[in-house]
C-alpha cells in the first residue's frame, strides 16, 4: 500500500465530515432567521401587534427587507439540513425531499409575494402568499413524520425517530390551534374582525415548534458527523 493510500481519509469519514459542515451551516441559517425575527419584533412593535397580527404583516412594514431575509434564511437552512441528512443520518426518501422542497418553495414565495393587511381585500400577491403559506405549514410536519418513520428502522437512529415523532405531534397540534385562531377573520362577512384576535401569537408558536423540529434534526446530523467511524 502506498503512502498516499495510507493517509487518504476513508470515504465514510469524508461523508460524515461534510454532513457535519452542512448541519453547522443549517444551524447558522436558523440562528440568523431567529435573530432577524427578534429584531423585527423589537423594532416594529408599534406597527405589528405580535398577538393579533401574523408574521407576514412585517412585509408591509418599513422592515420588509429584513422579513424577506428572515424567511429566506429559514429556507436556506432547510436546504443545508437536507444536504446534511443525505450524507449522514437516517435515510431520506424521495417523499421527504419533495415535502422539504415544498416547505422551502413556500417560504420563498412568501418572501417575494407579500400578504394583504388583515381584513383588507385579497390581491394576487396575497393569494399567492396564502396558498404558499398553506403548503409550507403542512409540508414540514409531514416531512418530519416520514423522516421519523424511516429513522425508526435503523437502531442507531431510533432515539432521533422518537424525538421527531414527539415534535411532529406538537407541530400538528400547534398548526391546528393556529388555523382555529384564524376562523373569526375567515368567517367574518365583511372580511374584517374588530374583536380579539390571537392568530399572531399562535402562528409564532407554530414557528417555534417548527424550529425545534428542524434544530433537532440538524443537531442529530452534527453529532453523527463528530462520531469516529
Amino acid at each position: 500500500m502506498s503512502t498516499l493510500e495510507t493517509i487518504r481519509p476513508a470515504p465514510a469519514v469524508l461523508r460524515h465530515g461534510t454532513a457535519g459542515a452542512w448541519a453547522a451551516a443549517a444551524i447558522a441559517c436558523f440562528g440568523l432567521s431567529v435573530g432577524a425575527a427578534l429584531v423585527l419584533h423589537l423594532t416594529q412593535a408599534a406597527r405589528v401587534d405580535p398577538v393579533r397580527q401574523v408574521i407576514s404583516d412585517y412585509a408591509l412594514s418599513p422592515a420588509a427587507g429584513l422579513f424577506a431575509g428572515c424567511v429566506l434564511a429559514l429556507a436556506a437552512g432547510t436546504g443545508c439540513l437536507l444536504a446534511g441528512l443525505g450524507r449522514a443520518g437516517p435515510a431520506v426518501s424521495r417523499s421527504v425531499v419533495a415535502l422539504a422542497c415544498c416547505w422551502g418553495a413556500g417560504l420563498t414565495l412568501c418572501a417575494f409575494f407579500p400578504t394583504a393587511p388583515t381584513g383588507a381585500p385579497m390581491t394576487f400577491s396575497a393569494e399567492v402568499h396564502r396558498y404558499a403559506g398553506l403548503v409550507l405549514f403542512v409540508s414540514l410536519p409531514a416531512a418530519a413524520g416520514l423522516l421519523a418513520r424511516g429513522a425508526a428502522h435503523h437502531p442507531a437512529h431510533r432515539g432521533l425517530a422518537g424525538r421527531l415523532r414527539r415534535h411532529t405531534r406538537w407541530a400538528w397540534g400547534a398548526l391546528a390551534v393556529f388555523l382555529l385562531s384564524q376562523l373569526p377573520v375567515l368567517l367574518s362577512p365583511s372580511g374584517g374582525f374588530d374583536g380579539p384576535l390571537f392568530q399572531g401569537l399562535t402562528e409564532r408558536l407554530v414557528f417555534v415548534v417548527y424550529l425545534v423540529l428542524l434544530g433537532e434534526a440538524a443537531l442529530a446530523v452534527l453529532r453523527s458527523g463528530r462520531k469516529p467511524c
